[in-house]
Formats: structure tokens, C-alpha cells, sequence
């Protein structure tokens, strides 16, 4: 595709909406009498945990490459991925006939990587998250491939735009969403769709303590250094570019910023089993953990979204048998 690229707007979330539907899932906004009782308010879980691959991955991953040339497409793409959206791209490439490559953490999770290679894209290991993106481009640029960012480019901040317009379509009367924030493609893409559809919902994003990056960001106004560790919601773990699209849309459309603890994470994971019988992954769990550790006050209609579910067996129980610290997580 030739020139510069459209900036993301509503227009394009409702071109991505058509343009996906064929692939991907309208996934439930599940009511939560459980959640409810806690916060004070109506709450709802959309479950993008039900969405195909069990992620909302395939929504950008199906809109970026069905925005690309033929072209384009036949010399394959390239992605760097945490896990989550290697899935929804793996899918997506195997759905549309496009060849594929990806650069992977070694520490990847191992559920993850099976239902990768089970595509059977072609995947290269690394020692971490960041030097996964930095080898995927580096072949991109030499290769002619296109490479796909799971947050920064237009068209993958549209179809993640696309789970705000069914929020709203589900519910009118919402009043606050809160979702998991890594690179933040989907908060952005929410926005979008939000300010067009309901102007008068608030919208909060949720980061884990050890990976605060577009937190510290938006307090300072500007991009600045933030010291991260490894953390057990690697899906909100992005070292995320200065120059990325998605900073200046966090800033017009995100209310507010929510930090939660590894803890907190393990007790959302545990409560949502508990209480709707749903295996959901660190990252999709992070908006639960945030709700519970800070009840929103002055609120009707609340919805957190559940990103994904993609967990090993090993994994999940190891994280919800880890022991958490006796603490108050706001109700009783």
C-alpha cells in the first residue's frame, strides 16, 4: 500500500467491524451478580476469553492483514509477540492463506507456543520480549515483510476498537470500562469507539506494579524512561516505542490508571474461577484484580474486559496454588 497511512478514527473502527465480522466472534457481556455485590454497581465481563484462539488477538490480527495489498500479503508478514498475539496472528495467516514468521521470548508460555506451532508458522526464540521486536523488524526491513505490532498501527488499533462498538451496542447505559493496558492498541481503539458511541463512559486501563510504563507516561505527560521487571502478566509487559500512536490517543480518551500487584492478579484469576467457572490468563484477569482492589465509586454500569485465556495447565495452577499475602480486596 502506497502513501502515508490513515490515522486511527471512529470511521475506521466501523470499516474494521465489517471487515472482520466474517472471522471473528460478537462475544458475550456476561453479567456479574458476584462483582456486582462487591463494587456497588452493575458489572459485566465481556469475554474476549471466548473469542476464537481464545483472545481478542484475532480482531487486529484479521484487520491488519485484510487492510494490506495482495501483494503485500504474498511476500508474508512478520510479528513479535509475548505469545497472545502470535496466536491471533498465526490464525489469522493460516485463515487467509498468508505466510508467516515469528519472534518469540524464550520464556514464552508453553500453551502458547504449542497452539502457535501448531499453525505452522515459522518461529525464532530470543532472550527477551525486546530483543524479539528488535530481530522481527530487522528481518521485516530486510526481507520486504511486512511486520505487524500488536498496538503500534492503525489498523491494528481499529479492530481492537472493534470490542468498544459491541460494549456499547450490549449495554448503552455503560458508564466505566476497564481494560488490561500493554502497548495500548486496544485502549486506544476503545476510545475511539467510546467517544462516538457513548461520550459520557469513562475509561480506565490497568497495568501490572512491575510493568508501568504508559502509566508513568501519562502522569509525566511525555514518553520517559520507567524502570520494568518480568512479571506473570506478560501480555501488559510492552516496552512500549516513544513514537507509538497509541500515547497521544491515551491521553485524550484514558480517565484514569490503575496499578495492580502480581497478588492481585493471582486472586483475580482464582475469583473468576470461582465465580463464573473461567479459566482466564494473567493479563486478561488484571481489569478483575483492579475492580476488586479499587471499587469505583459513582458508577451504574461497569464492564471489565477479559482478554484471553491463553494459559498452560502447568502454569495456572502453579499460579493460583502460589500463596498471596492476607489483604482486603475491597468488599466483603
Amino acid at each position: 500500500m502506497n502513501g502515508t497511512p490513515p490515522s486511527p478514527s471512529f470511521e475506521s473502527v466501523q470499516a474494521a467491524r465489517t471487515r472482520i465480522a466474517p472471522f471473528i466472534r460478537h462475544t458475550p457481556l456476561e453479567p456479574s451478580s458476584a462483582l456486582s455485590t462487591r463494587i456497588g454497581a452493575s458489572a459485566f465481563l465481556k469475554l474476549e476469553c471466548l473469542q476464537v484462539t481464545g483472545s481478542f488477538k484475532p480482531r487486529i490480527s484479521f484487520n491488519k492483514l485484510l487492510s494490506t495489498s495482495a501483494e503485500q500479503r504474498a511476500r508474508g508478514v512478520v510479528a513479535s509477540s509475548a505469545g497472545g498475539h502470535g496466536i491471533g496472528l498465526a490464525h489469522a495467516s493460516q485463515t487467509l492463506g498468508v505466510p508467516a514468521q515469528l519472534f518469540l521470548p524464550r520464556s514464552v508460555d508453553a500453551r502458547k507456543l504449542e497452539v502457535i506451532q501448531r499453525y505452522g508458522v515459522r518461529t525464532h526464540f530470543h532472550e527477551s520480549v525486546e530483543a524479539a521486536r528488535k530481530a522481527a523488524r530487522a528481518h521485516a526491513l530486510e526481507h520486504a515483510q511486512l511486520f505487524v505490532s500488536a498496538y503500534n498501527d492503525a489498523d491494528v488499533i481499529a479492530g481492537g476498537g472493534t470490542v468498544g462498538v459491541e460494549i456499547v451496542e450490549d449495554l448503552p447505559g455503560v458508564d466505566l470500562v476497564v481494560v488490561g493496558v500493554g502497548g495500548g492498541g486496544l485502549l486506544s481503539g476503545m476510545g475511539l469507539a467510546l467517544e462516538r458511541m457513548a461520550p459520557s463512559a469513562r475509561l480506565w486501563g490497568v497495568q501490572p506494579e512491575d510493568s508501568p510504563v504508559l502509566t508513568k507516561w501519562l502522569e509525566k505527560g511525555q514518553p520517559v524512561p520507567v524502570e520494568t521487571r518480568p512479571n506473570i502478566a506478560d501480555g501488559l509487559g510492552a516496552q512500549v516505542e516513544t513514537d507509538s500512536l497509541t500515547f497521544p490517543l491515551l491521553q485524550r480518551f484514558v480517565d484514569r490508571m490503575l496499578l495492580v500487584s502480581e497478588a492481585d492478579i493471582r486472586d483475580a484469576m482464582a475469583w473468576l474461577l470461582e465465580e463464573h467457572q473461567l479459566v482466564v490468563e494473567p493479563s486478561g484477569a488484571a481489569p478483575v484484580a483492579a475492580l476488586l482492589r479499587n471499587p469505583p465509586a459513582g458508577f451504574r454500569n461497569v464492564v471489565a474486559v477479559i482478554t484471553g485465556r491463553n494459559i498452560s495447565r502447568e502454569r495456572y495452577l502453579n499460579l493460583l496454588s502460589a500463596p498471596s499475602p492476607p489483604k482486603n480486596m475491597g468488599g466483603s
